[in-house]
């Protein structure tokens, strides 16, 4: 990736959090907890993966990918104006699972840590 897609990357990251945060995307399938985690951009400046993560139940998020999808156009017509380059990226929305999976690992750790006092002490007190 080129210093000039990472800042291209940066700033739709940067337009698109505004967006969300002063509530210019009007849609109720929108959680208030919707959080753009990155942005790839391709290298001849034709597309943007946008991730996202949201908190919320499985048909939140699903709703909220709806959402997004649904504001695309939107959305990208925002950054192109933005943005201030000739031509603007199309937007693809993509869910960042990175966060949950995370979570569910950190989970896993926790009850094998829980689980480990009970290992010790029986194995300190050997039964015959």
């Amino acid at each position: 990736m080129s210093i000039r897609t990472r800042k291209v990357g940066r700033e739709i990251r940067r337009i698109i959090s505004e967006l969300l945060e002063m509530g210019e995307i009007h849609d109720p399938r929108l959680s208030g907890m919707v959080t753009i985690t990155g942005v790839d951009v391709s290298t001849d400046l034709k597309s943007a993966h946008v991730f996202y993560s949201c908190f919320g139940s499985d048909n939140e998020i699903e709703s909220t990918g709806r959402a997004l999808e649904s504001a695309s156009g939107y959305i990208q017509s925002e950054v192109g104006e933005k943005l201030g380059t000739k031509f603007t990226p199309k937007l693809i929305f993509e869910l960042d699972k990175s966060i949950a999976y995370g979570d569910r690992i950190e989970r896993i750790i926790e009850d094998l840590e829980e689980d480990e006092p009970e290992q010790q002490n029986n194995s300190n007190n050997p039964q015959r």
